[in-house]
């Protein structure tokens, strides 16, 4: 890391479904050498668990179901690693957390003194669509076909905490060198 790096922060990539969260986490861990936590990856065992018990619900409402307990593990694993002084880059929606200042601050409580810098991708909800009909989840299918030419999907909200906005139409290299250049001398490990 670039020697005016503090000892261990927190990126928090969040945005919308189809924004390109987790293609950046990855491209943006592997240019810092930091490692990634994202929301899917680091509470698969939670959702498991759930759908076990409630195999007669769809994954999305699923998924609603287990929210904050999902949402509280993300938490748990990112404070692990921050705790022993490493950094960390963290992905997922982040939609009722950066929707309030209060439920922000509760989120980025635990790390105490370690800094969490919310970047957020800002995506048209034309590209948003695009993007999810590509990948063909089965948590987006209810609002891929809830979509058309007169519902198109709402706009995402921006923040109203404080946020670096980075457009979804720029590349993971653009977007990282933004980054960068925006947090001071962060050279990429090597």
């Amino acid at each position: 890391m670039g020697q005016n790096r503090p000892m261990a922060e927190v990126f928090v990539i969040a945005g919308a479904a189809g924004s390109g969260k987790t293609t950046f986490g990855r491209a943006l861990s592997a240019r810092l050498g930091m490692p990634l936590i994202d929301l899917d990856e680091a509470t698969l065992g939670v959702v498991k668990a759930f759908r076990v018990r409630y195999p007669e619900m769809d994954e999305a409402a699923a998924l609603t179901a287990v929210r904050d307990d999902r949402y509280l593990e993300l938490q748990r694993a990112a404070v692990r690693v921050s705790a022993a002084g490493s950094s960390a880059i963290v992905t997922a929606p982040f939609t009722a957390e950066i929707a309030s200042e209060e439920r922000w601050r509760t989120w980025i409580a635990p790390f105490g003194d370690v800094p969490v810098r919310l970047l957020w991708i800002a995506v048209t909800p034309e590209e948003r669509l695009r993007r999810m009909r590509v990948r063909g989840a089965s948590r987006d299918a209810g609002l891929v076909a809830a979509s058309s030419e007169t519902a198109p999907l709402p706009e995402a909200p921006a923040p109203v905490v404080a946020y670096l906005r980075l457009d979804a139409r720029h590349d993971s290299g653009k977007k990282a060198r933004i980054v960068m250049s925006h947090f001071g001398n962060a050279s990429p490990a090597i």
